[in-house]
This record gives structure tokens, C-alpha cells and sequence, in this order.
């Protein structure tokens, strides 16, 4: 049978039949490329990265958009999608770019700048993103420290969240540089310290640029208060039981908030448009902190101050021997405010007690000094200078001490002033009050004398005690190395051929450093009085003045003393020379905690003839020759000028000198290891 035919008719009427219905929603875009690619895109279709690091305008701004303006965009825009966005987001930078594109197609209206050509990136999360942002700013240098430290935390808080852990700052590290953004551990640590302790404190400060330098400084400060602030708080703790009522400021520290002191302290020094600190200002505003909130006297928290930054200038992490050196004074102070002793003041109080008798002086007229005695008949009681004596002034039975009502007899002989008769007690006290005033002018004009003990207690009787005679009988301090009488010529000499440049030393120091020499039985030298006597030097430099070429003070010959002296001598030389010398240096790495005192490593590139010379001169003190720098005789010859013809690297008269004083060290220091049985 035959097939039936399909009239034309009939396909018409089946083409125009409606198709199946659309069960899904119509889409007015396609979905983000899976790959890489180009694409085209308007300035419509584009976004800026809404959590950039970078909060500032960028200072190259305007000649940015002058070179995009005269040739276009050199480099294409990177970008991405996030899920569910409906335009791509600038990734790996780019923000500022995209910025000045929106404002030149505002003003020209140019279609070039509104059609790009961009480099898409499939989306990978957004700790991708930031990574990619960080590392582009950082490589332009265009980032300051804050807004690093920002991205930084920020980054560390999205890693952890996706990991649902905390991680170590290690750790991160190794995962930003798995995302392509390298960045050293010692930053990482020192941007989150800003962020938590000095963001909420000085963000005047760090936003209008503070660098790392700074903020390395600051942090210094900040460890050194709050390791004091908490030993002075555990010491309170450990003695809690001992408190008494009246020492409520040690429990303000116990239950106080570091912290919020630190905050309270620092916001009053935050500036707008400040990125650099007065650091004597801050210094004195954290003792001042610490003074108000431990109790502890200025003295000991500065003495602590500076054995706190020397350890740390010299040793990378201080051992429990030097943090215990450190901390001397601060634990005395404590001990000092612990168990306050009773005052020995005069005239001491007489005891009222029925059958008792003074505490002091006897009352027997018998018993009184011979001064005393022989005052009752005119003469006036005086010490063994011609001065009043407070320690003679006695009174007679029935006579008040200070009582104007009662006239003399004239048999005593007493003269009366004034045509009103005056008793023997009111003349001396009122000539004592004179001396007293004129001693009281002479002190005001001494304005650089400092007492380094702490005040109040019993303290400052023992002080004395110990001091062997650096207080006078009223507790003021005396001249304990008076200056030499000398002849014209000899001020001459000591001023033209032994001083170089004036060694400014503040007495408050000077009285501490004989009262440690007495300490150990020694009597501690001063440059003005060791001179022409032996072979002394006063450089106004970073070291102090030499007073002797051979004596080593007792209390400074322990092996970590030995090799700061090394070091701060090593450092001058290393600075002459043009090398680096510090406790970080690849070349001459200073240490005050092994060998002795500094170590050498390979002086690389293309060093100067001075450089060359300290540097050989230094391995040869140490034991280490290199073959390849000079190592005969003549190495010593040029440095000290007998040899060779080259000034520039003969040594200057300080350092000279200070080449010896090098030597005589490292013999004791080797002395002092073989002796504790050390290599």
C-alpha cells in the first residue's frame, strides 16, 4: 500500500505549532569562565576589591592617570567573580587603576577608557583575593606598616576560620607564601603586636604613616613596662599575706590592668599627622607610670631601664642570670617598701613611760658633751669645724627647749640681744637655722647633683652606712671625689693632649659606680683624678673615658660584663671601618653570652682597606686568620700609623689607645673562662 503524501498544507500548519514549555528562569548574563582567559569588558561590568589593604590615596595618583591618560592602560586589569555576584571584582590590585579609568571616561568620555580588555581568573576564595592584594601593593612599596598589619590580621582570621583553628604565626607564614605572598616571620609578629596593643592607643599616629622602625622602638618600651609592671605585681602576690592596711597602692598593682594604664598613658601623645615620637618624652612619661602605679622610686626603675636595653642590645634572648642582673635594683626597691624600717631621726623623742628614760641623749648633766657644758657659761656649743653641732644641743632641768618666756641668769654670763634677754637654746637654734639656709642655697645652685638611693625608710641610714662617707652627718650628698689642685700647665696638658672631646657623665651615675667599687673593697677612679697619674683618655663618645690600661675593676670582671666592654669597644672600631657591628650582624655579630664577646663572619663584596684591616685584626684577637685578607706585621703597622703610607687608615688617637684597652680584656675575659673551667 502506498505511503500517504504530506500536503504543504499539512507542514505549514505543523511548523507553526508551539514548541515546549520553558521550565526554567531566562538569564540575561552568562555564568563566570571555569579557565584563564581574556575577556572584554565595560567599566559597567567591573568593581573595585571592597576589602583592599590600602586606605590611603595613592601619592602617585595624579601621574598615574597622566600616563593613562596620554598612552592607556599598559597593563591589563586582573579580575574575578565571586558566586553569585553579577560583576567581576578587581583581583592582585588594580583598584587604583580602575579608579582613574571611571574618572577620565567622566571627563573625555573616550570609549577607550570605558571598553577593557581584562585577564580573568576563575574564583579560589578570598584569602586568594587579599593575598594577591597584599603581595601587589607590597612589591610597589606602596603600603604603610598599618595597613600591612591590617591585612595581615585580616588574612590570619580568614585562614583560621576556613581551618576552624588557630594557627601559629609560622604556620602562617607558610600558608601566605603558598598563596604568593612572601613575608618574614618577625613581621608577622610585630603587625599583630601593633594591631592589638597600639591600634586602639594611636591610630593618629600609625594611620598617618608611623614606620617599622618606630613601632620596633615602641614595642621595646612597651615589653620593658610590662615585664616590671608584672614583677612588681607577682612580688605583691607572693607577700599578700604580709600587707598591711596602709599599703593599698601594692594592691592597686596586684589588681590592676597593665593594659589599660599602657592605653590611658600613650593616648595622651597621639597626633594627627604625627609619625614620629619624642622619645625622651615617652620615656619619661612610662617611668612616671610606673612610678605612680608600683610605688618603685625613679632610680631603681632607671637603673632596671637601661641593664634592660643594654642585655637586650647585646644578646638576642636574655638568660634567667641576666634578666636577674637586670631586675637588682627593682628587687631591692621592693624588699625596701616590704619591710620599712623605723627612722633614726634627732633629737630623738624621750620616753614618757613611768621610770623610763630618753631614747636618745641622756638628761643626767653629767652625761652631757662637753660643748655643751661649757655653753651654760657663754660660749656657744660648736662642732670640731667651728660650725654648730646639732648633736650638743642639751637642755638644763627646767628648761623648755624653745621656750621665749625664760630669761637666763646672768650669772651664766648669756649677753641679751636686743635689750631682750634671749636663752642659750634660741641662739643656737636660730645660728643653726642660718647655717642650715646657706647650706640650703648652696645646694640649690648645685643643680646637676642627683641622689641615687631611693627615699624614705630606714634606707637611707644604711645608705650611708654603706656609701662609706658619701653622705655628710645631715644625709646630703658630699663631693666623694673632690677635684684635684693643679698648676696652669697641668690643666693645659690635660686639656690639649688627654681630651679629645668632653665625657659628659651625670653624678647620679658617677656617686652609683663608686659605691659599687667600695662595695668590693675598691676605690673607684675618675678621669680627672687618674690623670697624669696614668694613662688616661676622654673621648666624648659612646665609650667611657679610659682611666687605666691595665686595672679591671672586681665588679666588672664577670664574663658577661668582660664582653659588653668587648662589644662596646668593637663597635666604635666596626663603625670607624664601615662594617656593621651588632648583636644581629652577619659580619660582626656582638654577644655577650659566649666566646668572647663578638663573633666574625665572611666580609663579602668589594671592603675597603680600613674595613679589611679591623676586620683581620679582629679574627686575629680571636684566633681566626683568614689567609685571603693581610695577616703580617704590617697589618698592625698601618692601623697604628708606623707603617705604610696611607692616613686613611691609620687610627685615630682614641681608637688607638682603645686597641690596647681591646687586648687587656680579652686577657682577662680568657682568664675569667679559665677559671670558671670554660673553653
Amino acid at each position: 500500500m502506498s505511503k500517504p503524501s504530506v500536503t504543504p498544507d499539512q507542514i505549514t500548519a505543523k511548523l507553526n505549532q508551539p514548541g515546549p514549555t520553558l521550565r526554567s528562569q531566562p538569564t540575561d548574563r552568562l555564568p563566570a569562565p571555569t579557565r584563564e582567559q581574556a575577556m572584554s569588558l565595560t567599566l559597567d561590568q567591573l568593581r573595585p576589591y571592597d576589602r583592599n589593604p590600602r586606605t590611603h590615596h595613592n601619592p602617585k595618583f595624579n601621574e598615574i592617570k597622566a600616563s593613562i591618560k596620554a598612552v592607556g592602560l599598559k597593563q591589563k586589569l586582573t579580575v574575578t567573580q565571586r558566586p553569585g555576584d553579577d560583576r567581576y571584582m578587581i583581583s592582585d590590585g588594580g583598584n587604583t587603576r580602575l579608579t582613574i579609568l571611571n574618572e577620565l571616561y567622566q571627563e573625555t568620555g573616550d570609549q577607550s577608557f570605558y571598553h577593557q580588555d581584562c585577564h580573568f581568573i576563575p574564583w579560589q576564595g578570598e584569602i586568594n583575593v587579599l593575598a594577591g592584594h597584599l603581595a601587589e601593593n607590597d612589591n610597589r612599596g606602596q603600603l604603610s606598616w598599618i595597613e600591612r598589619a591590617r591585612g595581615i590580621f585580616e588574612a590570619k582570621r580568614m585562614i583560621e576560620e576556613d581551618a576552624g583553628e588557630a594557627i601559629s604565626q609560622r604556620e602562617l607564614t607558610k600558608r601566605l607564601r603558598g598563596l604568593g605572598y612572601t613575608i618574614n616571620h618577625s613581621h608577622i609578629s610585630k603587625m599583630l603586636y601593633t594591631i592589638e596593643h597600639f591600634l586602639p592607643t594611636l591610630p593618629l599616629t600609625l594611620d598617618a604613616g608611623m614606620g617599622k622602625g618606630q613601632i620596633e622602638k615602641l614595642i621595646s618600651y612597651r615589653q620593658f613596662c610590662d615585664e616590671c609592671w608584672t614583677r612588681c605585681a607577682d612580688y605583691w602576690i607572693e607577700h599578700a599575706d604580709d600587707l598591711g592596711e596602709g599599703e593599698h597602692w601594692a594592691n592597686n598593682v596586684v589588681d590592676g590592668d597593665f593594659a589599660l594604664a599602657w592605653h590611658e598613658e600613650m593616648a595622651q601623645l597621639d597626633h594627627e599627622g604625627q609619625t614620629e615620637f619624642r622619645w625622651n618624652i615617652v620615656e619619661d612619661r612610662l617611668k612616671g607610670m610606673l612610678n605612680e602605679h608600683t610605688g618603685l622610686h625613679f632610680n631603681p626603675i632607671d637603673m632596671a631601664w637601661k641593664n634592660w636595653f643594654t642585655v637586650r642590645k647585646y644578646a638576642r634572648a636574655a638568660t634567667d642570670e641576666e634578666r636577674a642582673d637586670i631586675w637588682t635594683t627593682v628587687d631591692s626597691e621592693l624588699e625596701r617598701l616590704h619591710h620599712p624600717q623605723e627612722r633614726h631621726l634627732y633629737p630623738p623623742k624621750p620616753d614618757t613611760s613611768p621610770g623610763g628614760s630618753s631614747s636618745g641623749k641622756s638628761s643626767d648633766p653629767s652625761s652631757l658633751p662637753s660643748t655643751a657644758k661649757t655653753s651654760r657659761g657663754g660660749s656657744e656649743p660648736t662642732g670640731g669645724d667651728g660650725e654648730l653641732d646639732p648633736d650638743d644641743l642639751t637642755f638644763g632641768d627646767g628648761q623648755s627647749d624653745l621656750d621665749p618666756t625664760q630669761e637666763p641668769s646672768p650669772a651664766r654670763g648669756v649677753p641679751e640681744a636686743g635689750g631682750v634677754g634671749e636663752s642659750v637654746a634660741m641662739k643656737q637654734m636660730r645660728a643653726q637655722l642660718e647655717q642650715l639656709e646657706q647650706r640650703n642655697a648652696e645646694l640649690e645652685a648645685q643643680t646637676q647633683r642627683t641622689p641615687v638611693a631611693p627615699q624614705g625608710g630606714s634606707f637611707d641610714d644604711d645608705w650611708n652606712d654603706n656609701a662609706g662617707g658619701l653622705l655628710d652627718t645631715d644625709g646630703l650628698l658630699q663631693e666623694h671625689t673632690p677635684q684635684p689642685t693643679r698648676s696652669a700647665e697641668e690643666q693645659a696638658t690635660i686639656a690639649a693632649d688627654l681630651t679629645l672631646s668632653p665625657h659628659h657623665e651625670t653624678e647620679g651615675h658617677r656617686q652609683l659606680r663608686h659605691w659599687q667599687a667600695k662595695e668590693h673593697g675598691e676605690e673607684a677612679i675618675d678621669f680627672e683624678a687618674a690623670a697624669l697619674k696614668s694613662v688616661p683618655l676622654q673621648d666624648g663618645g659612646r665609650v667611657a673615658p679610659i682611666t687605666d690600661l691595665w686595672h679591671v675593676p672586681t665588679w666588672r670582671r664577670n664574663a658577661q660584663d668582660l664582653r659588653m666592654q668587648i662589644g662596646e669597644v668593637v663597635q666604635v672600631l666596626a663603625s670607624w671601618a664601615g662594617v656593621e657591628a651588632s648583636g644581629s650582624s652577619e659580619v660582626i655579630r656582638l654577644n655577650a653570652r659566649d666566646g668572647i664577646g663578638y663573633e666574625l663572619g665572611p666580609l663579602e663584596g668589594a671592603p675597603s682597606r680600613r674595613a679589611q684591616l679591623v676586620w683581620q685584626l679582629l679574627a686575629g684577637l680571636e684566633g681566626n686568620i683568614d689567609p685571603v685578607m693581610p695577616s703580617d706585621i704590617s697589618l698592625l703597622g698601618e692601623l697604628v700609623g708606623s707603617h705604610g703610607d696611607n692616613t686613611e687608615v691609620r687610627l685615630p688617637d682614641g681608637l688607638f689607645v682603645r686597641v690596647f684597652w681591646l687586648t687587656r680584656l680579652i686577657r682577662v675575659l680568657r682568664d675569667v673562662l679559665n677559671a670558671e673551667g670554660d673553653s
